[in-house]
């Protein structure tokens, strides 16, 4: 797809799925292999960074592997 304004939706999509599937297959390695020197991928970046409203409540902290995530979302939108 070529980035246009038409296309916005579809690439904030592909970043947050491909952040949300990095991080999950990140920790699907750190439990799969058990090794202390992968926890380095899970680990997080920065603090939560969120907001509250008293009915729902969102947060994202950021680790290695969801930036990767992130960072495929986009190269996969730009193939696409």
């Amino acid at each position: 797809m070529v980035f246009e304004r038409s296309n916005i939706g579809y690439l904030i999509a592909f970043i947050i799925l491909g952040a949300v599937l990095g991080s999950a297959i990140g920790n699907l390695i750190v439990k799969v292999f058990a090794a202390p020197s992968l926890k380095i991928i899970t680990e997080s970046l920065t603090e939560p960074i969120g907001f509250n409203l008293e009915i729902i409540t969102f947060s994202i902290r950021l680790n290695f592997a969801s930036i990767i995530g992130l960072i495929l979302g986009i190269v996969i939108f730009r193939k696409v």
